[in-house]
Formats: C-alpha cells, sequence, structure tokens
C-alpha cells in the first residue's frame, strides 16, 4: 500500500524457472517477450546442483542439466537488463549468489526452504538490494527468524505468499493468509503473492487481482513459451500472449482501487453534490426563533449554495432573520461564537525577538492584535503561547493590550489553540500566526461569513498577499485533527491535515477581488521582511492609517513603490520539514474521545 494508505503500482514479476528446458537461448527470448508484454521484472532461477541437493538425491541429475553455468547467467542477465527490465534471482545457495551479484541482478529471493539459512541471509543483507521472501510451507518461527536476521540490518523484504503444487489447487491457495501475514508481520515487511494456479484456471487472473484487494505489492507468475507443449513447470504457467492479458487486468484493477482511498474522484464529488440532503426549513420563520428539531427537515436541493451542516449547529439558535418554507439553512442564519487565535512565540531562527519589533511605533504583536479588533464578525481576540519563561514578555503584551492570553504546549500547537477554548461554546476559529501582523479585518468578515455561509469547515484566503489573510476552522474540525493527528507535534503546520485530505472535510475559499489577489510576501519572519513592512506602516502612519489601512490601501502603496517589494523577493517561504507527519488516523473517529 502506499503513503496514507493509497495503493501504489504492483509489481508484476515474470517467474522463469525451468520453463527454458535447460536451453539459455530460450530463457533469453523469454524473458525478452515477457518484458514485451508487460512485466516489469523476469526473475530467473539460479541454482547449482551441488548446493541445492545431496548427490543422493533422486533428482539431482535433473537440476544438474537444467542449471546454467556463469557465463550464461552473464549473458541472459546483461541482456534483460539492456532491455530495461529488471532482474531478479531466485538463489539456492551462496555460488549462486556470488554469480547473480556479480552480473548485476536488481534483487534477491530466498526460498522458503532457505529460511533458516543463516549465511545466505546475512549474505543478502548486506548488498543493500531489493529482497524477497518464499513463505510457502514455512512456519511462524521460520518466518519471523529469516525477517530477524534481515531488518536486523535494515532490510525491509517482500514476503511472498503462496507455494507450487504442480500446479495448486484454488481451494488450497489460502489467500486469508495474506491478511495474516500483514497483521503479524506487517510492521517489518511488505507482503507480496507467488501464483501457482493451473495457467489454464480462470482463477489463474482472478486469485492475483483478490491479492492486490488485500495488500500485496508484488505479484509473481510462472511464464512458458508454449504451455501445450507441457515442458518443465508449464502446469501453473502462462504464455506471453496470456501474460500481457494478466498485466492489462492487473493494471485495470489498480485504477480501480484507486491510489488514494480518502480522495473522490470528479464523478464521485457530482454524485455527493447531488444526492445530499440539506436541512431545510419546514415552514416559514420568523427572525429571533429558537430553533427546534420539527423547524427543520431534510431534503435535496437542487444547485445547493452551501454543503451540509449538522443538526445540532442549528436547533436550540436564535435565527438572525426571516425564512421562507424549504429555505435551504446555513449557519450564517443563526448566531456563532467567533474567535480569533494568534499563534506566536518568542524564539525564531531567522528573526529573533521579532514579535516585539517596532512597526510604525509599536511592537509587531501589539499592531497584529488591534487590527483583528477592527474585525466586526469576531467576538474575542485570544493570544497563545507557551509557557516557556522566554515568552513572559509577549504573555504580558496580549494582557496590556487587553486580550486574552493561554499558555499551552511547546511543540503542540493546536493543544495550545484548544486548551484556550476548553470548556467554552466557540463556534469557529480564526488561526492567526504571529508573523502576519497585516491580518486586514475587513476580508476576514468576509472569511468568515462566507465560511458560515457555505457551511464550510475550513475556509482559506490564499488569494490575498501573505501576510494579510486568516485561516477559518470550526473549532470541532480542530478537535477532530487533534484527535486523529498521528503527530501532535506536527500541528504547528496545521493546514496541511486538511490540504493533504480535502475530500474528508468541508473546505472553502473564500472570495477576494481582482486587484488585492497579489502574489506578494508580506509575512514577517527575516530581517528583509521587516524593512518591507516597516516602510508600508510608516508610510501609512503618515497619512494618519497607522492601523486602519484597507487592501487599497496596501496595493496603491507597493504598486506605487515597487522596488520595496524587491528587498524581500530573494526570501523563500520556510517550507515544513520533510520529517514532518501531517497523517490521520481514521480508525480513531469512532475511539472514545
Amino acid at each position: 500500500m502506499g503513503k496514507g494508505g493509497g495503493m501504489s503500482r504492483v509489481e508484476i514479476v515474470a517467474e522463469l524457472a525451468n520453463a527454458h528446458q535447460g536451453n539459455p537461448d530460450l530463457a533469453g527470448q523469454l524473458a525478452e517477450r515477457c518484458l514485451a508484454a508487460g512485466a516489469d521484472a523476469v526473475k530467473f532461477q539460479v541454482y547449482f546442483a551441488e548446493e541445492l541437493l545431496v548427490r543422493a538425491h533422486p533428482r539431482f541429475e535433473h537440476f544438474q542439466r537444467q542449471s546454467f553455468g556463469p557465463d550464461n547467467w552473464r549473458r541472459l542477465i546483461s541482456g534483460v537488463k539492456a532491455k530495461g527490465g529488471r532482474v531478479y534471482c531466485d538463489l539456492f545457495g551462496m555460488k549462486a549468489l556470488e554469480v547473480a551479484e556479480t552480473n548485476g541482478a536488481d534483487g534477491f529471493k530466498i526460498h522458503s526452504s532457505d529460511l533458516t539459512n543463516l549465511p545466505l541471509l546475512q549474505a543478502v543483507a548486506g548488498l543493500g538490494k531489493r529482497v524477497f521472501l518464499s513463505s510457502g510451507g514455512s512456519n511462524a518461527g521460520e518466518i519471523a527468524y529469516a525477517l530477524g536476521v534481515l531488518c536486523g540490518r535494515g532490510v525491509r523484504p517482500v514476503l511472498l505468499h503462496g507455494f507450487q503444487s504442480y500446479p495448486t489447487a484454488v481451494e488450497d491457495s489460502v489467500l486469508s493468509r495474506i491478511a495474516w501475514l500483514r497483521q503479524t508481520f506487517g510492521a517489518h515487511c511488505d507482503i507480496g503473492y507467488q501464483d501457482h494456479v493451473a495457467g489454464d484456471d480462470p482463477f489463474a487472473v482472478t486469485l492475483p487481482l483478490m491479492a492486490m484487494a488485500m495488500g500485496a505489492v508484488t505479484l509473481e507468475k510462472h511464464v512458458t513459451l508454449d504451455r501445450a507443449a507441457k515442458g518443465v513447470d508449464y502446469y501453473s504457467s502462462l504464455e506471453p500472449d496470456e501474460l500481457a492479458g494478466f498485466v492489462a487486468a492487473v493494471r485495470r484493477a489498480e485504477s480501480a482501487m484507486g491510489d488514494r482511498p480518502d480522495v473522490f474522484s470528479a464523478p464521485e464529488r457530482q454524485y455527493r453534490e447531488t444526492v445530499k440532503k440539506h436541512w431545510v426549513a419546514a415552514r416559514a420563520l420568523p427572525a429571533g426563533k429558537i430553533l427546534a428539531p420539527d423547524d427543520l427537515v431534510m431534503k435535496r436541493v437542487p444547485d445547493a449554495k452551501a454543503g451540509g451542516v449538522e443538526l445540532e449547529r442549528l436547533v436550540g439558535r436564535v435565527l438572525l432573520r426571516d425564512v421562507e418554507a424549504e429555505h435551504p439553512f446555513c449557519r450564517g442564519d443563526v448566531k456563532n461564537e467567533v474567535w480569533a487565535m494568534v499563534v506566536a512565540r518568542s524564539r525564531s531562527s531567522r528573526l529573533p525577538g521579532k514579535a516585539l519589533l517596532d512597526v510604525a511605533g509599536m511592537p509587531a504583536l501589539q499592531h497584529l492584535f488591534e487590527r483583528l479588533k477592527r474585525a466586526r464578525r469576531i467576538d474575542k481576540v485570544v493570544f497563545c503561547t507557551t509557557i516557556m519563561p522566554e515568552d513572559d514578555p509577549l504573555a504580558q503584551l496580549a494582557r496590556s493590550s487587553g486580550v486574552i492570553c493561554h499558555r499551552g504546549p511547546v511543540e503542540d500547537v493546536l493543544g495550545r489553540m484548544l486548551g484556550a477554548v476548553e470548556g467554552r461554546e466557540v463556534d469557529l476559529m480564526l488561526r492567526v500566526t504571529g508573523d502576519d501582523i497585516l491580518v486586514d479585518p475587513e476580508y476576514a468578515d468576509v472569511a468568515i461569513e462566507h465560511h458560515l455561509a457555505v457551511n464550510a469547515e475550513y475556509t482559506d484566503h490564499k488569494a490575498l498577499p501573505s501576510g494579510t489573510e486568516v485561516e477559518v476552522f470550526d473549532a470541532r474540525l480542530m478537535a477532530r485533527i487533534h484527535r486523529l493527528a498521528r503527530a501532535p507535534e506536527g500541528t504547528e503546520y496545521l493546514t496541511f491535515y486538511v490540504t493533504h485530505h480535502p475530500d474528508q472535510f468541508r473546505v472553502a475559499s473564500a472570495p477576494v477581488e481582482a486587484e488585492h489577489a497579489r502574489n506578494w510576501r508580506l509575512t514577517l519572519d527575516t530581517p528583509e521582511d521587516y524593512k518591507v513592512i516597516s516602510a508600508l506602516l510608516e508610510a501609512m502612519r503618515g497619512r494618519g492609517k497607522a492601523l486602519d489601512y484597507s487592501l487599497n490601501d496596501i496595493v496603491e502603496f507597493f504598486t506605487t513603490n515597487p522596488e520595496v517589494l524587491a528587498i524581500n523577493a530573494g526570501v523563500r517561504q520556510r517550507q515544513a520539514p520533510p520529517q514532518v507527519d501531517t497523517g490521520l488516523e481514521w480508525v480513531r473517529l469512532l475511539a472514545s474521545k
């Protein structure tokens, strides 16, 4: 499975086994036709009778006749690689490993008979290449032994379910073991399936597709040039043309599985918009009425302008306007409590102490507080900082500015914000970073009103210049993300939890007038940013608009003074570190809160 649970491309390996009848030219021809049929890799069985069997074994001479010498292996492996194919080699001893590695094999398979072959396992693990483990006929202890050796040396192999019974009966395939292997060993390996059902049985295609649905990342199929010739290993083999059909079926199945299980296709989004019901007025209702359950009924609405909204977001609240019968309710029809959450701390690698830097006669953080207070739709401005002593001056500044201050965890930024509203009836939380001191109050109101009008759970204003916008979150969404987040310390990058899973939340973008949609960097994070913002705010103060400037004023200033924007034009936006995990554990949705 891919990252986040999505389906990665399944690797199809064509297993030649002994279908070459001991003829290296036939092996090369078959390998070439497998690649032409669409196989991702071909796999040869590299063995020497003297290290596979005791001389008294009745099949010793058979395998001695079938095996190739080192020169033949060099030509075969290099020939496949020259055509762009991957080559894997089944190994049956140390001499086989030496031949395969010397000739550039891309990976190795350890047969189930060798799962306790410690020297072979150690040697393969030290080569840093792809490793497959066959598990057919092996018990859990033997599998664990091999995995312990490989994983202990940094190798994550593919554990292959399946065994050869010339051919294996469908009822003996036991695909349920794939789920058992994933549950038992999935933390240490990926799971694949090696199919050995009769090549002319329809289930020769069906079973591998079922294995895919159960999480197999590799599918191995035996191949032969002509099954009717009944050569060595023909029982469970596909012919090249059949292999091409098999590849096509796998690729089509992949498209049906989808890459991201949490994402809707465009037709499914259309379906959702068409069939989802909405709460509408059961009858004409007057402004001032406290909505009761029987005032609302759920019906489909044509051309709905808003997403759905939960009944409890409406019932028990005062209706703000008269509505007609069958009016589709939006959250803007009732009163909502809106808090702006300013998040900042003293520590900064690029501009230390930036929150207290003077901008046009006051600390930068205070400037932000005063701007937010001018928004009509914000009921409270709250400052969220850490419990670290170094942030004491910021907390004091907030209190002296008449702003509620809440102090919480250093790394868990979302936990800090949620702590500020714990036990309070808050509907919307505006996330405002302390770097964005130029927040526009009018556009903050626009974002809030749009969020409520379309019943969104998250609303951005990304078309505005960076540093002038806010993000609107439902308080419930904030709490849900915190509950589901795999790594709460990643919530400094809170937006990603939503944008990486857009179909799982009601997401909106608030409107922006064309002249205000600018790709300008007006956030405060570097010395260059400070020069740009200081120049703007000094100009605004000179015009008597120290705090009451608008986006029109900002646009006019920078279009008249483009050289100011050039000061920080080379500054790159700080990105989330690659190790930050913004994944969500959906299984927690119904877990006790």
